[in-house]
């Protein structure tokens, strides 16, 4: 296992520059991260005692190979500029139409085809128990205005990974960054057995294509995770809701947040204040389980419905659909062409901010 604060080459991007793997953590909790694409290529959880009483919680590969084979995976990467989808690969802003990227059949998924994911980010700062990296997408960058500076900050204490993203801008442009973590706390094979409790009363309902519709209850929609559900019942209700997406990949508005339009600067809550419970996902008999905590309007919940890798990841694991749960804290999805949600609209002078907790526990 790495040592927290040492670095190592990982392999090589599809350009053929460096890729290197670095180490933070510490006796409870160890996160291996990549700077391409500050991906979380691994979070090892102590679950015993002894040596290599470890368990792998994240989904990620040995090497840049996995990642180069199934980009459209996002694996662990952190997503951007614009995290899940747009409608129609365009927007509207300050009554310019800027057409973007469409890479996921007519619309715009996280960036577009070559997001903040997979690209090298900068190093900063490195400690045992924190990894600073930083990353410049420029004016225009698949088809976003403005240049785009970023900052991204990994911590450890104890067995909480916490990242906090800051963002500034020269020019008006939507901004919505997050990590594409997959977790499974079984550390293989599928997560159906897993209970995810999401404390939210409402969600955006989804067409076939997973663009949001209108603000409906969860209950209405079939999608109520409030006292915690079997995932492997939760993805396979049949309720149109689930059926039209394979599964779970529905932005849950989490209690406490605000659905309504907020000013126009960074969304619900610019300061990024407000950091409250999104999601409980446990592993009964095991006595695992993680409380995520975030400061964004909305978490994307998907079940991995087309996961299928051809790369072995950790354990050896061909990962197939239901392999891992995302738990993607973010701006509403299509907040740019939708008046009715929160604002995800940063502009210049002010500081875009999301923070993410991740805290794990066991029975040990």
């Amino acid at each position: 296992m790495d040592e927290p604060g040492s670095s190592r080459r990982f392999g090589a991007d599809a350009e053929g520059g460096p890729v290197a793997a670095l180490a933070i953590g510490g006796d409870a909790l160890a996160v291996t991260i990549l700077d391409r694409g500050a991906t979380v290529n691994r979070i090892r959880l102590r679950t015993g005692s002894g040596g290599d009483a470890w368990t792998d919680v994240a989904l990620g590969f040995g090497d840049m190979a996995g990642y180069l084979a199934h980009p459209d995976a996002f694996l662990g990467g952190l997503i951007g500029r614009f995290a899940n989808r747009i409608a129609g690969a365009a927007f509207e802003l300050d009554g310019r139409r800027y057409p973007l990227v469409a890479n996921n059949g007519e619309h715009t998924l996280h960036g577009g085809g070559a997001g903040l994911d997979r690209r090298p980010w900068r190093v900063t700062g490195h400690t045992p128990t924190s990894l600073e990296l930083a990353l410049t997408s420029p004016d225009g960058d698949g088809g976003f205005p403005g240049r785009l500076d970023v900052i991204a900050r990994y911590t450890v204490e104890g067995s909480t990974l916490d990242l906090t993203i800051e963002a500034v801008t020269d020019a008006p442009t939507p901004v919505s960054l997050t990590s594409h973590l997959y977790l499974n706390l079984a550390g293989r094979g599928s997560v159906d057995e897993h209970v995810l409790r999401v404390p939210a009363g409402r969600v955006l309902a989804v067409d076939a294509t997973g663009i949001p519709g209108d603000i409906v209850d969860v209950d209405t929609a079939g999608l109520d995770l409030r006292d915690g559900v079997e995932l492997g019942r939760a993805r396979r209700r049949p309720v149109p809701q689930v059926t039209a997406v394979g599964g779970l990949d529905h932005p849950y508005l989490p209690d406490g947040a605000t659905p309504d339009r907020a000013d126009d600067s960074t969304g619900a809550r610019p300061d990024g204040a407000g950091l409250r419970e999104i999601a409980d996902l446990s592993l009964p008999g095991t006595g695992r389980g993680v409380r995520v905590l975030a400061d964004q309007p909305s978490v994307q919940v998907y079940s991995g419905n087309v996961l299928a890798t051809m790369v072995p990841g950790h354990g050896g694991e061909l990962y197939r659909p239901g392999d891992g749960i995302a738990l993607e804290a973010q701006q509403c999805p299509d907040a740019p062409n939708r008046p009715d949600l929160p604002s995800a609209v940063l502009r210049p002078g002010r500081t875009w901010r999301a923070r993410i907790r991740w805290e794990f526990r066991t029975a040990d």
